[in-house]
């Protein structure tokens, strides 16, 4: 086996996450200077997207993912394919996974990164789950399951919800223009969230573990918190605060989703997934029934201290402009 998959592809370079995978996979030079990484950057034809000149990107492809040819000549030479797709295409990786099995790719981290996609009851219950669920079935079968019959292994990161972009997004019922809070039910709901350099890391941290990981599923998790944690957290370090509260029940979101879905506006998904999320009873946190990979990875997992800083520190983002 390899020591370490040294030509890597990243699929999704100018999305949210896929910002911090570069930006890890560039600081390797620092991190495993005796490991240089061979990167490869894969854009949609359209895309107008600068990348920064470094000596470990060797090349950028752009063109149509749905085009095997085109994937054919991307993926032939690469040891390893980091998918970091749009939510919205998640079910390209399809014919992304076929190609890379095709031409030898050795692993193939397929873009699972969210809810964990191993329970049923919860990617039953919200529909853009079951493509995850679908791609995850589908890599399963093009890798052979147990009777193993090509070279490539695929790996998922389950990390919960992105902590940074789901607050400044609004995602979580959070409105930092107004410091106004929507709690659904309770607001006690516990669950996973993530900082989106850690998940960056744990994805990046695999390309230094060929013999880890492969055929599997790796739970990552920063924190495991609720709405009201949340709260708490705002009202001590945010000076325009404290936040009003407006109190919601999650089958008030549910319906809410469906009727922007049924106008045309697919934020209604966006929707459909916290009702589910802040459900009780549907969507534990993975945290107490799967084993978290942060500590072999070198992630922190966070107590309450160090959750009020990032906190803090994504108050600071939002009062700089970054992300309104």
């Amino acid at each position: 086996m390899a020591e370490y998959f040294k030509n890597v592809l990243l699929i999704g370079a100018t999305g949210d996450l896929g910002q911090h995978i570069l930006s890890t996979l560039l600081k390797t030079t620092t991190t495993h200077p005796s490991q240089p990484l061979t990167i490869t950057l894969l854009t949609r034809s359209t895309s107008t997207a600068k990348f920064p000149a470094h000596p470990s990107i060797a090349r950028i492809h752009k063109g149509d993912i749905k085009d095997r040819e085109f994937l054919v000549t991307a993926f032939s030479g690469q040891d390893m394919i980091i998918s970091a797709i749009s939510p919205y295409a998640l079910l390209d990786q399809k014919l992304m996974l076929s190609v890379a099995a095709e031409v030898g790719v050795k692993r193939f981290v397929v873009g699972e990164f969210g809810m964990d996609t191993r329970d049923e009851e919860l990617t039953d219950s919200v529909a853009v789950f079951k493509q995850n669920r679908e791609v995850l079935e589908y890599a399963v079968g093009v890798c052979g399951g147990d009777s193993k019959t090509v070279g490539m292994e695929y790996t998922g990161v389950i990390c919960g919800a992105f902590l940074e972009m789901t607050l400044l997004d609004g995602e979580m019922g959070f409105e930092f223009g107004g410091r106004e809070v929507e709690i659904y039910d309770s607001g006690r709901k516990k669950i996973e969230v993530s900082r989106m350099e850690d998940v960056a890391r744990a994805t990046v941290e695999i390309c230094f573990q060929p013999g880890r990981y492969g055929d599997q599923l790796v739970y990552i998790s920063s924190f495991t918190v609720s709405q009201r944690d949340i709260l708490d957290a705002l009202n001590k370090v945010d000076k325009k605060g404290p936040w009003k509260v407006v109190e919601r029940t999650t089958e008030w979101l549910k319906e809410r989703g469906k009727k922007r879905v049924e106008k045309g506006d697919m934020m209604g998904l966006v929707d459909e997934i916290w009702a589910v999320a802040f459900s009780d009873g549907i969507g534990e946190a993975f945290s107490r029934k799967r084993k978290l990979v942060n500590e072999e990875m070198g992630i922190g997992r966070g107590g309450d201290e160090e959750f009020i800083e990032v906190i803090k520190g994504i108050v600071e983002e939002w009062e700089a402009g970054r992300r309104k």
